[in-house]
């Protein structure tokens, strides 16, 4: 699948423009390709907005950044253009804006026809009857994207089943959609409490947050909503691949070279699971050497199992537990999801690629 990753920077804010080319670049060496950016932060200094915006845009297109611009209808009077005048951004590089409130659904399609540009819908606030609105306007959808919002203050970033039921909609329409991931490291004023756009995603690990929605499979991909996010936090976002599912590990301290081997190797879920574990494919056939039967112990959820020599032919299965299970002596517990990512289980679908990765600790 299409996993696209983007930053966020802005002018205005106190950040030089050198400190900006840094940052984009940084982000540029981790393969990040979107850049989300805005011409309506109530706190940004609007003269220094205009002065600086052009030569800030300009460094990022010669980075290779695809750039998206927040508007709103005084944007166009800032930049002294007319509603209907979009030459302003397309000379400054911009390759879309995103309509955040203040727009008509014949404006917006409108727009997809005549400007040029890709129009960014406003995802976390779309209805259906706008939606269609927009479509029975005749909108080019080829123009057409959505970006959620970001929510600065604590206590007001989306609900997960608001969230799923925009994205499906979305989804329904076939139009690409983005979602705010916050940074730890690097919160942006003046709350300094993250930029997410789920609530659930305010004081979790960035790159936890980001598993999660590319778990879900609600996204096309992910920005940083705050700006002059960390090297770590960049880079551990940067190594999610978007064709697996990645869960971290605690591994047992006896575990044995062969049943190292398994734990490691890719993996698929059935498409036929059991009802209580995630079974893979492939573990028996990567099973290379007798696995020992070692002292059993009780499968909590998120135990990762893999049958010893006493089960006979299903010596090398591999199990991830989804609920309680008794201890059994034809089964090795050789290890454990960490806890903060157990949740995560729920999105391995039959059918799911899937791999286990040893927890550090001092990663993010």
């Amino acid at each position: 699948m299409m996993w696209e990753r983007g930053i966020a920077a802005y002018v205005g804010l106190g950040h030089s423009l050198q400190t900006n080319h840094n940052y984009l670049q940084l982000a540029r060496s981790y393969g990040y390709t979107r850049l989300f950016t805005s011409l309506h932060i109530p706190e940004a200094e609007s003269k220094l907005l205009l002065a600086d915006f052009q030569e800030f845009i300009a460094d990022a297109v010669h980075l290779g950044y695809s750039i998206t611009a927040d508007i709103s209808p005084q944007t166009f009077a800032m930049l002294g253009a007319n509603p209907s005048d979009f030459s302003s951004f397309k000379k400054l590089g911009l390759s879309a804006i995103r309509l955040d409130d203040g727009f008509s659904p014949q404006q917006i399609a409108a727009m997809t026809a005549t400007s040029g540009l890709d129009i960014e819908i406003n995802a976390s606030t779309i209805t259906p009857a706008t939606l269609q609105q927009i479509y029975t306007a005749k909108a080019d959808l080829n123009r057409l994207r959505a970006c959620h919002n970001y929510y600065p203050r604590p206590e007001t970033g989306m609900s997960f089943p608001l969230f799923t039921e925009r994205c499906q909609l979305l989804r329904d329409y076939n139009i690409p959609v983005l979602a705010f991931i916050p940074s730890r490291s690097c919160p942006r004023g003046p709350i300094f409490a993250g930029l997410p756009t789920l609530e659930k995603h305010r004081l979790i690990c960035s790159q936890l947050a980001a598993k999660e929605l590319l778990a879900s499979q609600l996204v096309d991909g992910v920005l940083f909503g705050d700006p002059l996010v960390l090297e770590d936090e960049l880079a551990a976002v940067a190594a999610l691949n978007p064709s697996y599912i990645e869960l971290q590990v605690k591994v047992v301290a006896d575990i044995s070279t062969a049943e190292r081997e398994i734990l490691f190797a890719p993996h698929t879920n059935r498409t036929d699971p059991g009802e209580w574990v995630i079974r893979s494919q492939e573990a028996r056939k990567i099973c290379s050497a007798i696995i020992p039967a070692r002292i059993a112990m009780p499968r909590p959820l998120g135990a990762v199992t893999i049958d010893n020599q006493d089960y006979l032919r299903y010596m090398g299965e591999m199990q991830v537990v989804l609920s309680t299970l008794p201890a059994d002596p034809r089964v090795n517990l050789v290890a454990c999801i960490i806890p903060e990512e157990k949740f995560i289980l729920n999105y391995i679908r039959p059918g799911q690629a899937f791999r286990l990765k040893e927890f550090v600790a001092h990663e993010s």
